[in-house]
């Protein structure tokens, strides 16, 4: 199997390859150059050394030049035959004028190699007449010898020359992209607004400190801080003036925190304060003094204020991780409860906070694998006791069994945005189940403020009716006087258009708000459900008794029906039919019960029906009191 290699380059890498190219063509070139210049000394110094020899050889021996002016013969070999050759003069060769050769003495007993020969050719003269031609062969082994050593050690030099050039290059084009990657990382690591450490800094930072906390057994304290309100700021006066307030509150930071203390700019208008001692409080007294100023742009005075949340580890009980979690998690709660607040981590607001967390997750798991259920209580008419309608009320059960009221999670619903996925589902699930009950029994829904936001609630109940196939008059709305404040026109046009619709609207909780009066002249609402806190106080407190039939008049004065609730006593269900209420809901009644047994209740309250209609001649086969119990149970 063939593997396929990429390699990764770069201009440096192409750079210092081309530089190591270049000097090795210009060794290659200057090695044959000193290998031509070599040659030619050699050849010179042989041609000098051959005509010293040829000098000494015809000074030594004048007839040579007188021979070769007679006819050829062997004379003059002869004469020269006791002339071998001598020193680096291998061998010679004597010719006459007309190149016939009259002369010649071989080469010792001794080999030499021929590279090493170097032939010379010298003529023979007598005045301006030559006679012959001298042609030597010269051993210039030596003579190269000496010049290649010669190269050799220029060359050695030059060779080292280049290498250290190259090495100088390669280091300072190292050192030179060390140092822009040192000064991206820097550019990388800092806030471009305000000059602070940056998120990734911050990081780093913070688990150098953990580091320092865990090896001298000291403590780490972070606090995180979140400007209030900044993004009005903002839209404001400009994102320019934005930033140039930010710029400002870095330099108060770093100017108002001791020499121990890290500042850092996160994101946006979040800012860290990481510190290696246990200095918490005099950090937070050096954030106060921060804001306690307000910060001058262009001759306006504009003051800003933070939430901050702080954490604190010990002795490197927490990771660098869990260390911000803890002081996000703070932050967070100190962001749902105001502004200018700092809150801790071990604080009792966490605390509340981590189980609303809880709480929430519970909510979305319900949400998404339909975990609801709801259950119903029976309201009866206050003089007959007979079941008219019953109230759906929403349960929650998380996985571990734990049960959650509506009161708790309700709240939290609406926080995260599920409240009109959970209304729906109720106003489907408790439609499906008015739908199999007697024609004569309704529904009671409780709507949340927030299902009226999204301006599509009266199509959906359409719908919600229309699938059911259950008639607009049996579904009652409960709604309290939350849906009121803000901008109401919308709300009050929406309930008009449920009450075209045919359904019934009830203010629900009446009392218990500080303007309940004055919305009832804003809408008609079918029907007022008194708090349950009326007849209770109604028990010892003859002010509340009297308040009490004072709200049954207003009711009657628009035209509502009245319902009292938490009715507990047989005393509590008199005084409600006493004073006029048409409706009885509470305890006494019975509690909110699964849809399985709403069978029960239905049937006991059939049975009661029969047996009142014939005066006791007819009845249905069943112990009312028993299925009463089964369905309490």
């Amino acid at each position: 199997m063939i593997k396929r290699f990429r390699f990764k380059t770069s201009a440096n890498t192409i750079a210092n390859a081309l530089l190591i190219c270049v000097s090795a063509l210009l060794v290659v070139v200057g090695v044959s150059f000193a290998q031509k210049e070599i040659g030619g000394l050699v050849r010179e110094e042989a041609s000098l050394t051959a005509h010293k020899w040829a000098t000494h050889l015809t000074a030594n021996n004048p007839d040579i030049v007188e021979r070769l002016r007679e006819p050829h013969n062997g004379a003059v070999q002869r004469v020269l035959k006791d002339h071998g050759p001598a020193g680096s003069i291998l061998s010679y060769s004597i010719y006459d004028s007309d190149g016939r050769l009259r002369i010649y003495v071989g080469p010792g007993d001794e080999q030499v190699e021929k590279s090493r020969i170097s032939r010379v050719t010298l003529p023979l003269m007598s005045g301006n007449e030559k006679l012959g031609t001298l042609v030597a062969n010269v051993d210039s082994g030596d003579i190269h010898a000496m010049f290649v050593q010669g190269a050799s050690k220029i060359g050695l030099i030059l060779a080292s020359a280049i290498g250290f050039i190259i090495l100088i290059s390669i280091m300072v084009r190292a050192s030179a992209r060390s140092e822009a990657q040192r000064n991206l990382r820097r550019l990388m690591q800092v806030d471009t607004v305000t000059g602070l450490p940056n998120q990734l800094a911050f990081n780093e930072i913070l688990r150098t400190v953990k580091q320092q906390e865990q090896a001298n057994h000291g403590a780490t304290t972070l606090l995180l801080l979140n400007l209030d309100r900044f993004s009005g700021i903002n839209e404001r006066l400009g994102r320019a003036n934005g930033d140039t307030l930010l710029r400002r509150l870095a330099e108060r930071l770093r100017t108002a925190c001791s020499d121990g203390v890290i500042c850092a700019r996160l994101n946006g208008d979040t800012f860290c304060l990481v510190s290696s001692d246990d200095s918490r409080v005099q950090i937070e007294q050096q954030v106060q003094s921060v804001f306690a100023q307000p910060f001058d742009l262009d001759g306006a005075q504009i003051r800003l204020s933070a939430s901050v949340g702080a954490a604190r580890s010990e002795d490197g009980e927490l990771s660098a991780e869990q260390l911000q979690q803890q002081a996000e998690l703070a932050l967070r709660a100190a962001k749902s409860n105001g502004s200018q607040r700092l809150v801790t981590y071990d604080s009792e607001t966490v605390n509340e906070f981590r189980e609303t967390d809880r709480i929430a997750a519970i909510v979305e798991d319900a949400c998404e694998n339909d975990r609801f259920e709801l259950h119903y209580q029976p309201v009866v008419d206050a003089r007959t006791r007979k079941l008219v309608s019953f109230e759906a009320l929403i349960r929650l059960t998380s996985r571990d069994g734990e049960r959650i009221g509506p009161d708790r999670f309700i709240p939290i619903a609406e926080h995260i945005g599920r409240i009109e996925q959970i209304g729906l589902w109720t106003l489907r699930e408790a439609c499906r189940t008015v739908s199999g009950l007697p024609r004569h029994i309704t529904m009671a829904v409780n709507l949340s403020p927030l299902q009226f936001a999204s301006q599509t609630l009266v199509d959906q109940i359409r719908n919600i009716l229309s699938e059911t196939r259950v008639s607009p008059e049996r579904l009652e709305l409960e709604v309290t006087e939350s849906i009121m404040i803000g901008d109401t026109a919308p709300v009050l046009e929406q309930l008009r258009k449920l009450q075209e619709l045919g359904v019934r609207i009830a203010l629900d909780d009446f009392g218990t708000g500080y303007s309940s009066l004055g919305y009832l002249w804003q809408f008609n609402f079918d029907k007022l459900k008194i708090d349950q806190a009326f007849i209770r106080a109604s028990d010892e407190e003859p002010k509340a008794l009297a308040l009490l039939g004072k709200i049954v008049e207003v009711g009657r004065t628009f035209n509502m029906k009245i319902t009292a609730e938490g009715i507990e006593t047989e005393e509590h269900a008199s005084r409600a039919a006493y004073l006029g209420c048409d409706y009885s809901q509470g305890y006494l009644f019975g509690k909110a019960i699964p849809q399985t047994a709403l069978a029960a209740v239905v049937i006991t309250e059939f049975a009661e029906y029969i047996g009142r209609q014939t005066n006791g001649a007819a009845s249905v086969d069943v112990d009312p009191h028993e299925a009463r119990n089964k369905a309490s149970a």
